[in-house]
């Protein structure tokens, strides 16, 4: 037998295989696989055309093709017909269109058609027709949930950015833009980081797009804007990384908060200020003194007790009370020297805290000048009313603060027991 012969014989062999595989591959494929003529009529349709569109096997034959698609779909599926029909190279051109399933509905499929009119075994076009009905729901609901997202961003009260791993930014939402007195078309490209003070600049930087975690960090940071406005801002970040976890730059949540700094300040201010003559209170007195006592230099502490203040106040009143004392404070604020504290202690009690003095005899020539401008009369609504004081004087170098003060009440007892008027001083080795 010669060569040919047995390539012939091999071929006749493998025939029927072939066959049977290809009857087996249509059985299991979920795709659809159709043949029309020239004319658009149905001339095979694969098993699958019955788990797919619901149309037995065989009963799609003879049937116009376009009579499955759409309406709104027709011209489409014309064109791409009429195209594929006029191909002599047989490229394959995706084509989405709405097929007719048996039951009146329609499903979303993607038809690739070549053709093969010029084939003896076939002649015709063959239709690949995938459903993709459950990827277009998909990105139906990937389109509605981005545009629900956006939309969140975009009515946000909270400025919202994002950069990339320079700090550069590559998006930014409207409220940002109008906080920062620009438009959000010059954000873009630009860095958020340029408009915070310079001090601490590097370090939010790093912070926000640096290599480190990824946890979400939050700052407030001193910002000057676009129009020169110098606000305080809260940045809460979140890096952006890639699956190897690379940072590509992060997402910032930014709000003006500097109507609520300005009130923290205020009400941090109060808690430490005497709410009546606007002198520091007791708090205030103390983080005060403690550090001065620290430095190691010589420090008075004044005790000052207003001698016939209470009946005035039993007499005329707390109105015109709480107003002596105010007038008090001003007169004491004004016999001292700048870096001299005051500070209220009590009904009628005051404290004055001189540091760095040359001697002792420096703070007490301020205890006369105390005792001077509190003795000259008051103008007050009810006429002219005139009190005295007393003041005990103590001297520290790193003692504690309730100790310092502690003695300086204990030289004011003196002072009011041995008839008041006058100023006692209390000197120890240790402050000589």
């Amino acid at each position: 037998m010669t060569s040919n012969a047995l390539t012939a014989g091999d071929d006749r062999a493998r025939a029927p295989v072939s066959r049977r595989l290809f009857t087996a591959l249509l059985r299991v494929s979920p795709d659809l696989i159709a043949v029309i003529d020239a004319n658009g009529t149905l001339t095979y349709a694969s098993p699958a055309s019955e788990p797919m569109l619901g149309y037995r096997t065989g009963e799609l034959v003879g049937i116009s093709a376009f009579d499955l698609v759409h309406p709104v779909d027709q011209v489409g599926a014309f064109e791409g017909f009429a195209s594929t029909l006029s191909s002599s190279d047989s490229r394959a051109v995706p084509l989405l269109v709405r097929l007719r399933h048996a039951n009146g509905t329609w499903l979303a499929t993607e038809i690739i058609g070549t053709n093969h009119l010029s084939d003896p075994e076939i002649q015709g076009m063959v239709l690949c027709i995938r459903d993709v009905s459950a990827s277009m729901r998909t990105e139906d609901a990937l389109r509605d949930s981005e545009e629900r997202y956006r939309l969140i961003v975009e009515l946000a009260r909270e400025g919202i950015c994002v950069v990339d791993a320079s700090g550069i930014t590559t998006f930014a939402n409207r409220a940002l833009a109008e906080l920062l007195g620009t438009t959000v078309h010059e954000m873009i490209g630009s860095s958020l980081f340029d408009l915070i003070d310079e001090v601490e600049r590097a370090g939010a930087q790093a912070r926000v797009v640096g290599p480190g975690d990824a946890a979400i960090h939050e700052q407030d940071l001193r910002i000057v804007t676009f129009d020169q406005r110098r606000v305080w801002a809260r940045l809460r970040s979140s890096a952006v990384r890639q699956h190897d976890g690379t940072s590509i730059g992060a997402v910032l949540f930014v709000t003006d908060v500097t109507e609520r700094r300005a009130l923290e300040q205020r009400l941090a201010e109060e808690a430490r200020r005497d709410p009546l003559t606007g002198v520091a209170n007791r708090t205030e007195l103390f983080e005060v003194l403690s550090p001065i006592l620290d430095a190691g230099g010589l420090t008075a502490a004044l005790y000052i007790d207003l001698d016939g203040f209470k009946e005035v106040n039993d007499r005329f009143g707390h109105t015109l009370g709480d107003e002596m004392l105010r007038i008090v404070a001003g007169r004491v604020r004004a016999a001292l020297r700048g870096v001299d504290t005051l500070a209220r202690v009590g009904g009628d009690e005051f404290v004055v805290i001189c540091r760095d003095l040359e001697s002792t005899e420096e703070a007490v020539a301020i205890g006369q000048r105390i005792r001077e401008v509190l003795g000259q009369p008051f103008g007050l609504a009810v006429g002219s009313v005139q009190i005295d004081s007393s003041i005990g004087i103590a001297f520290g170098r790193n003692t504690d603060a309730a100790g310092l003060l502690a003695r300086a009440d204990q030289a004011l007892y003196r002072a009011k027991r041995k008839g008041r008027g006058r100023i006692e001083v209390t000197i120890d080795e240790a402050s000589a």
